[in-house]
């Protein structure tokens, strides 16, 4: 089997299967009838917001996603987490290195007393009182090695080792999410970008419908009620250009807040639409068989696994007896006054090494309990592996439902606008004739509108459901990458 790769507008591929010759050419006819319903809205939204937009930067779905990765501040925190991983290994090879401790102690200490006592042990008054001071310095330094505790550490050290792993899959599911709602934001943006565009094409029509109103009105063609009511459908589709505005530019914010860059003042969106495809090319089992091993959520279960097992193996070292090495080394010295104050080198010396050997006998069951929750745990993870993996099978899976769902609705509103499009021509050469009244042609133009609409909908549609699949497959997040390419059957 060939390898398979996803395609889209937003740079995505899809791998072409075997088909049967008639069926391709079915679908490379509603494709340029997608094509077609979308072209007018989205040659236009570049003229249009050039103008609009002057000086802006104008971005591409690569160029927000590299942004993103530069200044996203869930992004950068999901790589600081991911870069714990590595300290996090070498925390575990600790335990068979020895614990070393040093001090330095110095002081000094004063006693006064006025009363005294005598033989039979009875206070009395001293004739003469004094304050006497003495002062002391000590240093010393104590080592302590455990030799063996049951295999414990080398357990503790996979264990470290996994859950290193499972702090690095859990920052690549997060950055799988923060770039696919980076790329949610985008298509927004494009879609409010091209609805803005569609509402001033269809104002630029309404106006020379309300002038040719006006011609027939002059000519008494018409009456003033008919003339009103084109003046009131322009007056209509300016307030809709003026919606869709503000939408586009609420839809530019939640993107520049999306990318976080705080150097991005002002910002465009590249106006190139997004075209939708046929799924029935896309090779599902072999998306579903890549995401079990790419996905960092698939792979996020796993490493839990792995946590899991080393703690078991550490739980059942705790049978096992531990044998230990210590030493320590002091030197302190005493005298009157101020004279051992700060003394660096006191004479009087002592020392000594020790061995312990602890052996397990009863713990009150702790020990056994232990082993029993660790051998649970085992178990929950290597369920939540399955059910992991049956969810993104079924998100997978679903997203294509959606997707086959999305491609028939598009090639359906492609027809459906290519028909009101030659309507719309009709009835209004008609309408000059005078055959066909106002209250038709509004009705065309409505209905053309209203086509003219969902078809550029529809198209974000599809590359929104798009996303999701990429998202759920685990792919989004991978830096630098725009699409997903290469992915194996």
């Amino acid at each position: 089997m060939n390898a398979l790769a996803l395609r889209s507008g937003l740079g995505l591929a899809a791998g072409a299967a075997q088909r049967s010759r008639p069926r391709r050419r079915l679908r490379n006819r509603w494709g340029s009838l997608v094509a077609c319903a979308t072209s007018a809205a989205f040659l236009s939204v570049v003229a249009a917001e050039a103008t609009a937009q002057a000086g802006s930067v104008v971005l591409t779905v690569e160029d927000a996603l590299e942004r993103a990765v530069e200044h996203n501040p869930q992004y950068q925190q999901a790589l600081n987490r991911i870069q714990l991983a590595g300290p996090q290994a070498r925390q575990a090879w600790g335990a068979f290195l020895p614990s070393l401790s040093l001090s330095y102690n110095t002081g000094q200490s004063y006693s006064r007393r006025s009363t005294a006592f005598d033989n039979f042990d009875n206070p009395i008054e001293r004739q003469n009182v004094r304050t006497i001071g003495n002062s002391s310095a000590s240093q010393s330094v104590s080592l302590a090695l455990d030799l063996f505790r049951g295999g414990s550490r080398f357990y503790q050290i996979g264990q470290a080792r996994a859950q290193a792993r499972v702090t690095r899959r859990a920052g690549e599911r997060e950055l799988n999410r923060v770039l696919a709602e980076v790329r949610r934001h985008f298509l927004a943006a494009q879609r409010h970008q091209a609805r803005l565009a569609v509402e001033r094409q269809l104002l630029a029509e309404r106006e020379r419908d309300a002038e040719l109103t006006h011609s027939r009105f002059d000519l008494a063609a018409i009456g003033r009620s008919d003339m009103l009511a084109a003046e009131l459908d322009l007056e209509t589709q300016r307030t809709a250009v003026e919606q869709a505005r503000a939408t586009f530019d609420k839809s530019l914010l939640s993107l520049k807040s999306a990318i976080g860059d705080p150097l991005l003042a002002e910002l465009d969106v590249d106006g190139t639409a997004p075209t939708p495809f046929d799924p029935a090319e896309l090779d599902v089992d072999g998306i579903v068989a890549h995401a079990m091993e790419a996905s960092p959520r698939a792979a996020e279960t796993r490493a839990t696994l792995a946590v899991q097992q080393a703690s078991l193996k550490s739980s059942r070292a705790a049978r096992w007896p531990t044998f230990s090495i210590s030493g320590s080394f002091s030197r302190s010295s005493y005298a009157a006054e101020t004279a051992a104050l700060f003394d660096i080198s006191p004479a009087d010396m002592s020392g000594g090494v020790s061995f312990s050997l602890s052996v397990p006998v009863f713990r009150r069951f702790e020990t056994s309990f232990a082993i029993a929750q660790a051998a649970v745990e085992v178990k929950n993870a290597m369920e939540t592996i399955r059910l992991t993996e049956l969810e993104i099978e079924r998100e997978i899976r679903g997203h294509v439902v959606d997707l086959e769902s999305a491609w028939r609705t598009a090639t359906e509103r492609a027809r459906r606008l290519e028909i009101a499009d030659q309507r719309l021509a009709i009835v209004r050469e008609e309408y000059e004739l005078a055959a066909k009244s106002v209250e038709e042609l509004r009705t065309a133009i409505r209905e053309r509108a209203s086509a003219l609409r969902d078809a550029v909908d529809q198209s974000y549609e599809f590359a929104t459901v798009l996303v999701a699949l990429y998202e759920a497959a685990g792919l989004s997040g991978r830096p630098g990458e725009a699409s997903f390419a290469g992915l194996p059957n």
